[in-house]
């Protein structure tokens, strides 16, 4: 059943809600947002979240310096886990993902093997992306990347695991010239939790707003009629999707916020 009252606000976090440079995070807008939030908060039902690649340790240390943002859910690494604030602290919700999340680990062996078979080798990213549910690599944007595209995620369909390839973010502290490769379970991603978290709260599409800057952020930002990529937002998604605020960072996802509440 449809809540026809609530809203459903997400952001993505680095470079997004957050800058990953710290020098640029006095002018990001985060208190603006805090304070706006805030006051929405009194008038209106209304969710705020992150879908992320960062791990949870990560999201929280960065918060700890806007202990009184009213922040709810975290959507995190990569949309591969869910927690919510409570009042008794963070706590995981144990219904996300919905599949095939405990066989992971032994999916990922299969995986790492048939990669050595085919001649895949994919030099893995930092271990800050080596996480519970996810792995990342790094595949070079050298004009000949079609077939190994085709060829990952063929590999993971093959053990039941899925591939998120998109061009990686430079801003974000991603090298340039290459792909972001995350392989996770089965039916996780950004847009996947966001629908589960629409649906567990029975938030009606047309009341869930989402921000992002970069290409993972793309399928979550066409999911939803009501998607924005901030002002700061790279060249290269900005090509495929066109609906884009003028603020950048916070500055730019209260923009979006005061077109529809």
């Amino acid at each position: 059943m449809k809540n026809q009252d609530i809203w459903l606000i997400v952001s993505d976090f680095d470079e997004t809600f957050m800058p990953a440079m710290e020098s640029r995070e006095p002018d990001a807008g985060i208190e603006r947002l805090q304070n706006h939030l805030a006051g929405l908060k009194r008038s209106h039902k209304l969710l705020f979240g992150w879908a992320t690649g960062n791990s949870r340790s990560a999201v929280m240390e960065k918060m700890r310096a806007y202990p009184d943002f009213p922040w709810d859910f975290a959507l995190t690494s990569l949309g591969t886990e869910l927690y919510w604030r409570e009042a008794e602290g963070v706590v995981e919700d144990a219904g996300w993902p919905p599949q095939a999340g405990a066989a992971f680990e032994s999916r990922m062996e299969r995986l790492v093997a048939l990669f050595c078979q085919h001649g895949l080798a994919l030099p893995a990213q930092a271990d800050a992306f080596q996480q519970r549910r996810i792995r990342g690599y790094y595949l070079p944007a050298d004009g000949k990347e079609g077939a190994a595209i085709e060829q990952i995620h063929r590999l993971c369909a093959h053990v039941g695991l899925t591939a998120s390839i998109t061009h990686a973010s430079p801003a974000a502290g991603d090298p340039e010239g290459v792909y972001d490769v995350a392989i996770l379970p089965p039916g996780c991603g950004k847009k996947q939790g966001v629908d589960f978290i629409a649906a567990r709260h029975g938030v009606d599409p047309r009341r869930v707003i989402v921000f992002g800057d970069s290409c993972n952020d793309i399928e979550m930002l066409t999911g939803y009629e009501n998607g924005y990529l901030v002002g700061n937002a790279l060249a290269e998604p900005r090509r495929v999707f066109d609906r884009v605020v003028d603020g950048i960072y916070c500055h730019g996802i209260i923009d979006g916020l005061q077109r529809h509440i």
